[in-house]
Order: structure tokens, then sequence, then C-alpha cells
């Protein structure tokens, strides 16, 4: 955090700097969530309403790459934050450069091992059959850009700590319109199918990891690249940005392990078409999920920064702006799911489509359990700008991977086939009466 960014808290316009952190952050992560929609919506009109399964077959591994980042991005800003708070520029600076070094070596070590292992992780993921041979093929492409899709994702979160917020909007913009551009050419115009739709998000992410990049080599960089002499003090430090990292990485997990578990439940219980109504359903519930992300994303930085300064009152207020935020948006959300479910399908249906009327019913099944989603993410990410990471991880892992799999076996074995579109309504409300309890002091 800059000079300027010190010389607005003094100026106490707690509700404009929010809203400039979390407004980038909310784009950033809806071009995170429309590079997989982008890719669904081309594979889906101009390949087959099979290989537009497939794309969110492959999702959980996209989910789990920027889970990784995530660890990393969230953890370091939450330090970084703390250290420029207590006003320890030049610590923060070596902290800065050491996780990105780290976050470069292990994600070259995650793209090497994928592509060793690419048929077994397919297999593990569900893919059979035709499905196979598409998410074999469109992870082919993708676990080369891994590198990228780290990096960018890392920088992204702290340009905004370095005070360039508007420069995270930009980044995540550009690279969102070449992702459409480069779908459109490659899979409408050259016809590559998903390996087209694959190429075009990873060189997407290219591009905003060089622009990032480039942003941190400048003079006007408050962060910069530093050398430093004692690698074991960094090391030391990995633990405690990893543990406050780990509870915005267990959601984004989540998200993936969700979508793997309804795969996984559907088959068995409505079969295979059910996937491609899935798919469709999840495409809008990630675009909600990352809309909901964003404003905790925005939050964080604001509170860890408030947390290192003991000012527990701009924290507090900072904390009911994004309350108000998100609770109003899950009402908007669920709005859109009840009234507009045939104007989602279609975006990757065709009209006469025999999938049409069964994805339209269960949209609105589905989309009840929006009023609660965003604010379960709002209270883990909240938790751990608090530096509370034992309940963040723990509200995680009960939301994320406990309750979703509980719901989905008791609706799976207990009621109708059809009430299978309720199991995150279950999920999520069990999820937000422990959240509350856990968050209440920071309220």
């Amino acid at each position: 955090m800059n000079s300027n960014f010190q010389n607005n808290l003094k100026d106490n316009k707690l509700l404009k700097i929010y809203l400039n952190y979390a407004l980038p952050s909310i784009a950033a992560m809806w071009v995170f969530s429309i590079y997989t929609m982008v890719d669904g919506y081309f594979v889906g009109k101009y390949v087959s309403e099979i290989a537009l399964a497939s794309v969110n077959v492959a999702m959980p591994f996209v989910n789990t790459v920027f889970a990784l980042a995530i660890i990393l991005a969230v953890g370091t800003s939450t330090r970084v934050a703390i250290l420029l708070g207590e006003e320890k520029q030049k610590t923060a600076k070596e902290l800065f450069t050491f996780t990105v070094l780290v976050i470069i070596c292990f994600s070259v070590l995650i793209a090497l091992l994928s592509r060793i292992f690419l048929p077994q992780l397919t297999r593990l993921l569900g893919a059979e059959n035709e499905l196979y041979s598409y998410v074999h093929s469109y992870l082919a492409i993708i676990i080369w850009f891994i590198p990228f899709f780290m990096i960018s994702y890392h920088f992204e979160v702290l340009v905004k700590i370095d005070g360039f917020p508007r420069l995270a909007t930009y980044g995540v913009i550009s690279a969102a319109v070449s992702n459409v551009f480069l779908d459109w050419l490659f899979v409408s115009e050259f016809q590559w199918g998903v390996e087209g739709a694959a190429l075009a998000t990873g060189i997407a992410q290219l591009f905003s990891a060089i622009l990032f990049t480039t942003h941190f080599l400048k003079d006007k960089a408050k962060l910069k690249f530093v050398r430093f002499h004692n690698i074991r003090i960094f090391i030391k430090q990995l633990p405690s940005i990893i543990s406050l990292g780990t509870g915005d990485f267990l959601s984004e997990l989540s998200t993936g392990f969700i979508v793997f578990l309804y795969n996984h439940f559907l088959l068995k219980s409505l079969g295979e078409t059910s996937l491609v109504t899935y798919t469709i359903i999840s495409y809008f519930t990630l675009l909600i999920a990352s809309t909901m992300a964003g404003l905790t994303q925005g939050m964080q930085p604001l509170v860890s920064y408030f947390y290192g300064k003991h000012d527990f009152n701009s924290s507090k207020k900072i904390t009911h702006y994004a309350i108000k935020s998100v609770v109003g948006l899950s009402l908007v959300a669920l709005c859109i799911g009840i009234l507009f479910p045939r104007q989602i399908s279609l975006l990757f249906l065709s009209s006469d489509s025999h999938l049409l009327d069964t994805t339209i019913t269960s949209i609105r099944k589905y989309a009840i359990s929006y009023i609660a989603l965003g604010a379960n993410l709002l209270f883990v990410g909240l938790l751990a700008a608090n530096g509370d990471a034992k309940k963040a991880i723990t509200l995680s892992v009960l939301r994320g991977f406990a309750f979703v799999y509980l719901a989905l076996l008791f609706m799976s074995n207990v009621m109708p086939p059809d009430y299978m579109w309720y199991s995150s309504t279950l999920s999520e409300g069990i999820s937000l009466i422990i959240g509350y309890f856990f968050i209440k002091k920071y309220i």
C-alpha cells in the first residue's frame, strides 16, 4: 500500500476505498469465470453438447490450479498488507520477491506432473467413452499454461496491495477480451474444437501475466523485486502464509470438488445428459460465486491492514460494507435464476434442444442456494483477514467438502432423483448457520 493509499485512509473515505478495491476484484474474478464460460459457449455452439459437458468435467482441475494460486496470493497479500501497516516496507518487498519465486517453481512442477499423468488425470475426473477424448484434448493444451494462470492471478492480487487496483481491472479486462476474440477465431473460424478453446484461454492468461509482470518492473511500483540474503527467514514464514490463504484456497478448491461430486452423483441418478444441464448451472453459479469472492477479496487487504494498525472500528465498517454488498447481490442472483433460466439456458443450448425444459426447471431449483452462497464465502474471507485461520479452514472444509457430500448422498438415496438440484441449498444453509457463529465477534 503506497502513500496515496495511506492518504486516502487518513481522509476516512472508507466506502470509496472499499469500492475501489472490491470492484476490481469482482472484475478479476469475473474474468476467470468468463474464461471457462466463453469456452463453453463456443464449444456448445460450434462443437457439440457432449463437448460442452467435457469442459465442465475438466473444470475441477482448472479450479484446483486457481486454488493453488490463491493459497499463496491471498496469504502473501494478507501478510504484506500487515507488514505495510506496521511500516516494514523492506520486509514486505523481500517477502513479495520470495513468494514470486516460489509460485514460479511450484507452477512449473505442477505442469510437468500433469503432463506425465494426463491419462490418469482424465480418468480421475470421471471422463469415459466420448467424453474422455474431449477432456484429454482440452487438458493437454491447458496444462502448458499453468504457470501463466498462477503467476497472473498472484500478480493481480498483489498489484492491488501495491496501490494500483485500476491496473488490476485493466489487466483482467484485456485478458477477457483477448480470450473472447481467440475463442471466436480458433473455435468458430478455424474449427479447432476443444483444443482451440483451451489454447484461447491459455494465451489470454499469458498476456495477463506479461502485463502484470511489467508493472512490477517499473519505477512507480512500490512492491519491487529485491535481493534477500537470508532465505531461511521467509521459508519459516511459508506455513503462516499458507495458513492465511488456506481458507480461500479451500473455498476455490471446493468449487471444483462440488462440480466433481455433482458429476459423479448425477451420472448415477439422472444419466449422462444431466451433465450438460449441470454444466450450464455450474457456469451461472461460477459467475455468482466469483462476484462474491471478488467482494471478499476486495475486503480482505483492507481488513488486514486495519488489523495491523489495531484500528478495529474501521475494520468493522469495511466488514459491514461487504456484508451489505453480499446480501444485496445474493438477492439479485436469486431473482435472475428464478426469472430468467430460459435466457441462461439458450446461451449454451439451441432452442430445439431436448434438454431445454429440464435445464430451465433445474436452474430454478438450484438458484435457491444463492441466498447463502455469498455469505459463506465472505465469512471464510473475513476469518482469514482477521488472522483466524483455524476457523476459516474449518468452515471451508465443512461447507465445500463435508456438507455438500452428505447433502448429495442424502438426496440421491432418500429423495426423488430431481431433488438432487436442492443439495446445494441444504449444504449452504447449514454452513451459513455455523459460519454466523464463527464471525459474530468481527461484526
